[in-house]
């Protein structure tokens, strides 16, 4: 059965707390067929020393009969663009438990970088829920990141769903496409994948571990640590990067090589075997019957699928910045 458009009447009912808080309807924004009210925009101060303020937009959306979706949108002067959304059958209770949330929460604001986080107010089953007068904690739905000449975009996708990883794609934010290496976020640690090429930019993966919450403030963290990594690397040089992170690009180079030395150990193991059998070489031989095992197990545990590959070996660059045609020997940073 089709759920019939908003009249007038509906619209006055529903907005009544909205009303009393100050928000005036938006009709030329708000679609009553899908039932959906858009309230007029307003700015909010994020940073409490001042600056820009950012534009906050609320649409409640009322598909289903006696459940709302409440949705405040936050765009900053440089296109950060950050949610928060609450789902319930009391739509004045929605709007006092967005409102509870202060703007500055989505935002962090560091040397090169910004990072916008959009939240999800509804706990999942099983989810810890806050205790009698606390807040509600939220749980991390997707972000953005802006440095000079990238954007990051991290995506949970069934954040319900316990140890599932978070999606990630990296985009050129305005002129050329830079020329990134394939480790530039697998040099971060275990957890982060390498990145792969399309169209738009470049996709990777990040571990994310355990149940909804404890993946919330992991996601939360990582995307520091990536902020700050990322606006340090493009205000540097590539020879720079390279010799910065030099252990943790051979690192990377063991990681990716770990599913074809697995392969070759199985080989070299079915050689030896007729050569172990002797009583006397049991230890021996059970020890390398499940190396094999050992390292496929750990090959499966990579934040990608594995590929029968021989890594390329990072080599130092010559290209003194990261687009063609920077000037060699270019260092940003100083």
């Amino acid at each position: 059965m089709t759920t019939p458009a908003l009249t007038h009447h509906d619209i006055v009912r529903l907005v009544e707390p909205f009303a009393r808080a100050g928000r005036a309807v938006d009709l030329a924004a708000s679609d009553r067929a899908a039932r959906r009210i858009v309230f007029k925009p307003r700015d909010v101060q994020v940073d409490p020393r001042g600056g820009p303020a950012w534009h906050e937009t609320l649409a409640l959306d009322c598909s289903r009969q006696g459940f709302f979706v409440l949705q405040r949108t936050l765009v900053g002067p440089g296109g950060a663009c950050a949610t928060l959304q609450a789902s319930g059958t009391d739509a004045g209770d929605l709007l006092a438990h967005i409102d509870a949330v202060p703007a500055a929460t989505h935002f962090s604001v560091g040397a090169g970088y910004i990072i916008a986080r959009s939240y999800d107010a509804d706990l999942p089953r099983g989810a810890r829920p806050a205790p009698p007068g606390g807040v509600s904690p939220l749980v991390l739905s997707r972000a953005q990141v802006q440095v000079e000449g990238l954007e990051l975009a991290l995506f949970i996708r069934l954040p319900h769903l316990r140890s599932v990883a978070a999606d990630i794609a990296l985009t050129p934010a305005t002129g050329p496409r830079p020329d990134l290496p394939e480790d530039l976020l697998a040099v971060l640690g275990w957890d982060w994948a390498r990145l792969i090429p399309n169209k738009e930019g470049w996709s990777s993966k990040l571990r994310l571990r355990g149940p909804v919450l404890r993946r919330s403030r992991t996601a939360e963290a990582a995307l520091e640590q990536v902020a700050a990594h990322l606006a340090r690397v493009m205000a540097e040089s590539p020879e720079r990067f390279h010799d910065r992170h030099r252990l943790a690009r051979w690192s990377v180079v063991a990681r990716r090589g770990i599913p074809s030395l697995t392969m070759v150990l199985m080989v070299v193991g079915a050689l030896l075997l007729p050569s172990l059998t002797d009583p006397s070489n049991a230890g021996l031989w059970m020890a390398l019957h499940y190396v094999p095992i050992g390292l496929l197990a750990v090959a499966f545990s990579l934040q990608e699928l594995p590929q029968l590959e021989i890594p390329p070996w990072p080599r130092r660059p010559r290209a003194g910045g990261w687009t063609a045609g920077a000037e060699p020997g270019t260092d940003r940073a100083g």
